[in-house]
């Protein structure tokens, strides 16, 4: 039967329909994902992202299609996980931005939506590619564009949209010349046409009844939560089980903390507690299942923000910055968390793993872990927040070349409005990324202006040179990081790159030889890169690495004098890459 309307019933039990489908081939999607970076999570990031939405609008089947996919729009962004899974957010923005204020559809209403979708999904990216989801998505909308123009039916138009997205897909491997070599499609616009699949599914055998959904024409209210400064952390999560009893769960919360909040059924329960013990929080509540969506917000942090008094311009980065903690303190730098996992056990970055606890359980789990860029939802809610208590903001992250956590800071810049936001790529990362945030701060407290503290940012990422030596490179390999014929080339020759960050990427920049005394090797290499008449400073981060590091930082000290230089440890996120016993040293000319 031909069908002449979308209302919002039909959108949402569409999208849970495509979302299964997605989920059903997340394994398949990380096998054949090999562009932007062969790390193997697309099918992961993705399945998070929808798995997020189908969350947020499980009992939000509202008749309004308007009110339906701003539902949709808002949980993709509080979810969106890898490139992928943040162009498809940003597609479900657009789309519930196009639809205007109707609360239903025609064929053609819906076919300019998704022209408007495609646009926004475009717009997010700063260097959109071809052979990619965006293709797909570009070549969906345009069919349905032209379907419509002859036939008032969205189920044939749906179907013809359908088969040109397929055709878009096979199209790839012509686009991209990697995915070409590798004898692969892109992964995310696989996603994107098995998601048009389980729609066209649904709609072709309507396997999801009216019994399965309840209509709902009023928001929940929200619990309004009053945070407690005796401990640090808001941390929040979802339980999904069978038979979660919750007043032993609570029983065993109350060693941990207080205001404790736990709502929802006995196979899903919505977990607050504050907490100065996010990781046991976490541990306890797999006891009792699945645990998904982890968040811990700084409370002091936010607290500090809001009451007491600091400069106006707030200073942001993401957990791939290392810096030791009362620096971070005393210059007021925000921290936004990576993700990384092993496995199903998900962990918060620095807060919920801390640089010891990554090392035993890289050294006892025989899965490899993976990280996941904070998502455009993770960035919008710290922006949003700041936005009460700030002038403006400058969000210095990780290279766009080797991670999305800079895309997703650019979408989050643009929905906060009023609030002037310069996201920067340091092109540099761990201790490097640390000085360049040092220099933001200290140009902050000397009371520099907004546009005086970017110029300083832009000058400092510029000036400031970062050298990397791993002890072994198969993290970074496994990461997708290093290519396998650096390893094969690296091994044949038994030799020792160095590498450094570019405008393109990781780039090597040195080598040592041999085996025997690897960190003595790379100490020597990096101090002849000390400038002899520049006023500089001096960062480096190791990889259990304690004891070499600590020496060779007392020693640069007593030359160079105790302020000039930095050390820390590297954090577990890039503890993925870097694995044990590597050395990171950073240069900034000042």
């Amino acid at each position: 039967m031909p069908i002449n309307y979308i209302n919002g019933i039909r959108l949402h039990r569409s999208v849970t329909a495509g979302l299964h489908r997605v989920v059903s081939r997340q394994e398949y999607l990380n096998k054949i994902n090999v562009f932007p970076v062969p790390d193997g999570d697309t099918g992961t990031n993705m399945a998070y992202t929808l798995t997020t939405i189908e969350e947020g609008i499980r009992d939000k089947a509202y008749k309004d299609i308007k009110r339906m996919s701003m539902a949709i729009a808002d949980s993709a962004l509080d979810g969106a996980r890898g490139n992928s899974g943040a162009i498809l957010a940003q597609f479900f923005v657009g789309f519930a931005d196009g639809i205007k204020e109707k609360v239903s559809l025609t064929a053609k209403e819906f076919a300019q939506a998704a022209l408007h979708a495609k646009d926004y999904a475009y717009d997010a990216l700063t260097h959109p590619r071809e052979g990619t989801i965006l293709s797909v998505i570009k070549a969906w909308a345009e069919s349905l564009l032209e379907s419509c123009n002859n036939s008032n039916d969205i189920f044939s138009m749906l179907s013809k949209g359908l088969d040109d997205a397929q055709i878009s897909l096979e199209n790839t491997p012509k686009q991209l010349d990697v995915l070409a070599k590798a004898g692969v499609l892109d992964a995310g616009a696989q996603g994107f046409v098995d998601m048009l699949e389980g729609i066209n599914e649904y709609i072709t055998s309507g396997k999801i009844t009216e019994s399965d959904l309840e209509v709902i024409e009023q928001e929940d209210e929200s619990i309004d939560v009053i945070t407690n400064e005796k401990y640090r952390y808001c941390t929040e999560c979802i339980i999904l089980g069978e038979e979660i009893h919750r007043r032993r769960l609570q029983e065993k919360l109350m060693d941990f903390g207080d205001s404790i909040v736990l709502a929802g059924t006995k196979k899903k329960v919505k977990v607050h507690i504050h907490s100065d013990l996010p990781r046991e929080v976490f541990s306890v509540c797999s006891e009792y299942g699945t645990i998904t969506g982890e968040k811990t917000d700084d409370m002091i942090k936010q607290q500090s923000d809001a009451h007491k008094k600091h400069f106006p311009m707030a200073i942001i980065v993401d957990s791939g910055c290392d810096l030791p903690e009362e620096i971070l303190e005393a210059l007021n730098i925000h921290v936004i968390p990576v993700r990384l996992n092993f496995g199903d056990v998900h962990y918060v970055d620095k807060v919920s793993l801390t640089s010891e606890e990554f090392w035993k359980e890289l050294e006892n789990n025989p899965i490899h872990p993976k990280t996941s860029q904070p998502s455009p939802g993770d960035f919008r809610r710290q922006y949003q927040f700041l936005s009460s208590h700030y002038d403006s903001a400058i969000s210095i992250h990780i290279p766009k070349k080797l991670s999305g956590t800079f895309q997703s800071a650019v979408t989050a810049s643009k929905t906060v409005a009023n609030f002037p936001i310069d996201v920067k790529d340091c092109i540099n990362g761990s201790v490097g990324m640390g000085l360049i945030a040092m220099s933001a701060a200290e140009a902050v407290q000397d009371g520099k202006n907004y546009d005086e503290v970017c110029k300083i940012v832009d000058k400092s990422i510029k000036n400031t040179k970062i050298y990397i030596s791993f002890n072994k490179l198969n993290n970074a390999v496994k990461g997708g990081r290093i290519s396998p014929s650096l390893k094969k080339i690296a091994k044949f020759f038994r030799i020792n790159p160095i590498i450094t960050f570019n405008e393109e990427g990781i780039k090597p920049i040195g080598i040592t030889f041999g085996e025997d005394n690897k960190a003595d090797k790379f100490k020597r290499f990096v101090e002849s890169k000390i400038p002899k008449n520049n006023n500089f400073r001096i960062g480096i981060a190791h990889t259990k690495m304690e004891a070499f590091a600590s020496k060779w930082a007392k020693d640069l000290q007593k030359k160079y004098g105790k302020g000039n230089i930095i050390l820390t440890d590297v954090g577990p996120a890039l503890g993925v890459h870097s694995g044990p016993g590597s050395l990171i040293f950073a240069i900034q000319i000042l």
